[in-house]
């Protein structure tokens, strides 16, 4: 999956240049099929996501379930994390998020 699968792409109505548009995340809500992980050595939220979802751009799902995102991408070994394990709904989400919003004036 790209990055940038779920960003649209379009001309902006005022000075016509080419914009993309920020991506909305949806909110990552505690589930029974959660997994409780404690990090190793070197392990980083895309390591990570390609072990548990063989995609290393769906990070952002580790780092949201483990909200507030601290900025850091690396983590201590025995970090607690929580890795949501069924996604199918909040990919779902994500996609109605952003493919119902269009660039406005901002005014």
């Amino acid at each position: 999956m790209s990055r940038y699968k779920s960003t649209r792409i379009k001309n902006d109505i005022y000075s016509n240049n080419r914009v993309l548009r920020v991506t909305e995340y949806p909110k990552v809500v505690p589930k029974e099929s959660d997994v409780v992980y404690y990090t190793r050595f070197d392990d980083s939220y895309m390591s990570l996501a390609h072990r548990y979802y063989k995609d290393q751009s769906l990070w952002w799902v580790i780092a949201r379930a483990n909200s507030p995102f601290k900025g850091k991408f690396k983590f201590e070994a025995g970090t607690k994390l929580i890795i949501p394990t069924d996604i199918s709904d909040l990919m779902s989400e994500m996609y109605l998020l952003n493919s119902s919003r269009e660039i406005s004036d901002p005014k």
